[in-house]
């Protein structure tokens, strides 16, 4: 189970982190409503897929306010949020069991 979690924290910020990357560097592209707004939503979805987290899916709605989106790395702190939660979770199972 630890190792699922791991692939999964991996992918998920994995994606984060070069979504938020290339936000920064193509930034006048992904400005642009509707393609900004196209790339956003398949983004959060993908990540969603992954996480499984409502929360997480929630914060990555900011990439749809205007400049929050644009300078906030809103993707990867949320992703961070999700580790740090799902963690925290398996160390109260962790400590149930012992």
């Amino acid at each position: 189970m630890v190792s699922l979690f791991r692939a999964r924290a991996a992918t998920a910020l994995a994606i984060s982190v070069a979504v938020d990357a290339l936000d920064y560097v193509a930034a006048p592209l992904f400005a642009t409503p509707v393609i900004g707004d196209i790339s956003d939503a398949i983004v959060t979805s993908v990540l969603y897929a992954i996480t499984r987290s409502k929360r997480s899916a929630l914060i990555n709605m900011a990439e749809f306010v205007p400049l929050v989106g644009d300078f906030v790395p809103v993707y990867t702190i949320s992703t961070l949020m999700w580790i740090h939660s799902e963690l925290k979770k398996e160390k109260v199972v962790m400590k149930k069991r012992s």
